[in-house]
């Protein structure tokens, strides 16, 4: 039923690399994020497809040569081994050969043996089969976490691993065990990886430089380009190999990435991510080269396509590295999704060829959390946890902050001339017009409020108490809140969201128990009882209705997306739409149901 994923970006740690690889024909590639292990096209970065099998958070993954398997770790050392061919992904097996994070995995041309690498007590390293797990080899020599490894795919077999004790191991195998212990680098030896053509291996450390060696004896052969006066001020996070092994890619946490010729010993192009002067988010902390492409990974999770003949990116693919925690949508046609860490992106639905890119906006808040999102007639509003309220005005590509709003926001709503409306956690109701802030008395209740909407025909506001209640008032040009319409009970628990239907017709309210109830406001409507809608385990977290005001969808922390009617009792089920959850759901048109969550993803469905 899921018809696009817009996959979440590589989640990053400053200080430390990131794993991009590559299936054997160099047109995927994969990488974690959050839980996850993405799968996305190098050819149509819009194009991935998940697997969700980890509990933990993941660190890496990497194909089999045979392209048949991938194996993926996390962060307390397991590794599974799944399918890569068809949409089931079966799991082939599981192990833990290492105690805690898993920093990288090689396998052998044969995709038999498997080689683990990361942190863990007393052992760094593993070498198994990867069906039955039994050993075949030792990881060895190393005093610290090791952070990469890398095997010969030619015989006689080989591998190399580098770690944060300033040093590179060279075994033979298999079995593989130690053979030598090379110490150029000093300070963390970040990555090390093997020529496509395995007649050298490279590493590359915290002190900017590369070292190369022969792939078959683990002899030095050179430091690649020794004195350039134009070499990374700072570590080199990874490297990578051109397919033809003539040239090594590095990036740099001084926000470049460099190309290398390494037959002739030189460097021959920068490409620079920053115009001015680089920031920590410009730090690059990983690269891949393929046929198809060749990219690059900003700490800010950025996606880089980079050329040899081009000073900066050609292209940047941005997204969520963190949980999606609000979203808006406005008209149809612009999604806005905000993160656990402050970022916002804009999805732009107006066209089928920019539907799954997101770009940044600017004026956000940065590093702060998007507590609630609202929009209507193009007018957007951001409530986010430092207590502010930033809006975008129809036409407008930046945010503008709007108001201080004294608290981080449990609900927020925006009416069509872009009057706001906030719950906010201190128990405080406001409304900011025009920049200026008024909290409102509410006459006929002293519960604290916990959802408000408006409906975008009557502008009649409703609001959801503490005490169960779901209540409707008018907003006066004073900033006053007159009783308008009727008192809405039935709920167990306090509200967490509310939605009107477009034509004004209906409300849905939807608590903390996951229950939602759905109350028809037409003349006589209360005569009839309400529809109850209770398929959800957890608080609901989203409602979102369609354009013929028919259906409803329903979001929860319980990861599901539901579809009522209120024409029917049946419903459409979308179980397990995000891992961690869904917190925000749309519907474009009647055709389509737009979902985001705390995978940090958006997903697209066809109802």
């Amino acid at each position: 039923m899921v018809e696009d994923f817009y996959a979440p970006a590589p989640v990053t740690e400053r200080g430390h690399s990131v794993r991009l690889t590559a299936d054997p024909s160099g047109t995927q590639f994969v990488y974690a994020s959050g839980k996850t292990i993405i799968m996305r096209s190098l050819t149509d970065l819009t194009q991935a497809t998940e697997y969700t099998g980890h509990t933990h958070p993941t660190t890496m993954a990497r194909f089999s040569p045979s392209g048949y398997y991938i194996a993926s770790g996390d962060t307390q050392g397991n590794v599974r081994i799944w399918d890569a061919v068809g949409s089931e992904q079966r799991l082939k097996s599981e192990f833990r050969p290492i105690s805690e994070r898993v920093n990288d995995i090689a396998w052998d041309s044969e995709s038999q043996r498997i080689m683990v690498v990361g942190a863990g007590n007393g052992r760094f390293g593993h070498v198994f089969l990867f069906d039955s797990g039994n050993t075949v080899g030792s990881v060895e020599g190393h005093a610290a976490t090791i952070n990469a490894c890398t095997m010969r795919q030619q015989r006689p077999f080989r591998a190399a691993t580098c770690s944060d004790d300033g040093t590179c191991v060279f075994y033979h195998g298999a079995p593989y065990r130690l053979n030598r212990v090379l110490k150029e680098h000093v300070g963390f030896v970040h990555d090390v990886r093997y020529a496509p053509s395995d007649a050298y291996f490279a590493s590359a450390g915290a002190d900017g430089k590369v070292f190369l060696y022969d792939g078959q004896t683990g002899d030095l052969v050179r430091q690649v380009a020794e004195g350039c006066t134009d070499a990374h001020r700072g570590s080199i996070f990874a490297l990578a190999w051109s397919p033809d092994s003539r040239h090594l890619l590095t990036a740099g946490g001084d926000g470049t990435c460099k190309f290398w010729d390494v037959s002739e010993d030189r460097l021959a192009h920068t490409v620079r991510m920053a115009q001015g002067a680089p920031t920590p988010v410009h730090q690059q902390v990983g690269v891949l080269w393929t046929s198809a492409a060749i990219v690059s990974l900003s700490l800010s999770g950025d996606i880089n396509e980079l050329s040899m003949q081009e000073d900066g990116p050609v292209r940047v693919v941005t997204g969520h590295q963190r949980p999606i925690t609000a979203a808006a949508m406005s008209g149809g046609r612009q999604l806005y999704t905000g993160s656990y860490d402050g970022k916002l992106c804009r999805w732009d639905w107006s066209a089928e060829e920019t539907r799954g890119v997101a770009r940044g906006v600017e004026g956000a808040a940065g590093d702060v959390q998007v507590d609630a999102a609202a929009a209507a007639d193009g007018h957007v509003a951001l409530a986010y946890m430092d207590g502010t309220l930033r809006a975008l005005t129809p036409g407008s590509p930046a945010v503008q902050q709007s108001a201080a709003l004294g608290s981080g926001s449990r609900s927020l709503a925006v009416d069509r001339q872009g009057t706001c409306v906030a719950a906010l956690s201190n128990d405080t109701l406001v409304a900011v017009r025009q920049g200026h802030r008024t909290e409102l008395h509410v006459p006929d209740s002293q519960s604290p409020a916990t959802a408000v909407a408006f409906d975008l025909v009557s502008g009649v506001l409703a609001v959801g108490f503490q005490d169960t209640m779901v209540r409707m008032y008018s907003l006066d040009s004073a900033g006053k809140l007159q009783p308008a319409g009727r008192v809405i009970s039935g709920h167990v628990r306090e509200p967490t969201v509310l939605a009107f239907s477009p034509d004004g017709r209906w409300l849905a309210s939807g608590d903390a128990q996951g229950k939602i109830i759905a109350t028809d406001l037409a003349p006589g409507g209360a005569a009839q009882p309400p529809r109850r809608w209770g398929k959800h385990t957890s608080r609901i977290y989203a409602l979102a209705w369609a354009p013929d005001s028919t259906r409803a969808a329903s979001a929860s922390l319980d990861g599901h997306v539901y579809i009522w009617s209120t024409t029917t009792a049946r419903s459409t089920d979308i179980p397990a739409a995000h891992l961690g959850g869904v917190r925000a759901v749309f519907f474009p048109d009647p055709h389509t149901v737009v979902s985001a969550g705390a995978d940090g993803g958006v997903k697209v469905w066809g109802v």
